[in-house]
């Protein structure tokens, strides 16, 4: 096994392990977009489709919520 294949996927299970300590939802989502690209960038290297599948879909989650989270945030700054 390639080393460096390796510790990049160790590096995209780190990134999505540290966003779950994020108290801030924006920097939780943006880490763990990061580390689902890489890890399913990973996965598809190794061949392993169900896990492609699954980061895929959390890369999905997170982008959607960030743009909702800002919509949202957009409409509270606008002045009445």
């Amino acid at each position: 096994m390639n080393l460096y294949l390796e510790l990049f996927g160790y590096l995209g299970t780190a990134l999505v392990l540290l966003s779950m300590a994020m108290t801030s939802l924006t920097k939780l989502r943006m880490i763990n977009i990061s580390g689902s690209v890489i890890s399913a960038v990973y996965a598809a290297l190794m061949g392993t489709y169900p896990v492609v599948l699954l980061n895929v879909g959390l890369i999905l989650i997170n982008t959607v919520q960030l743009i909702r989270q800002k919509r949202t945030n957009q409409r509270k700054e606008q002045p009445s």
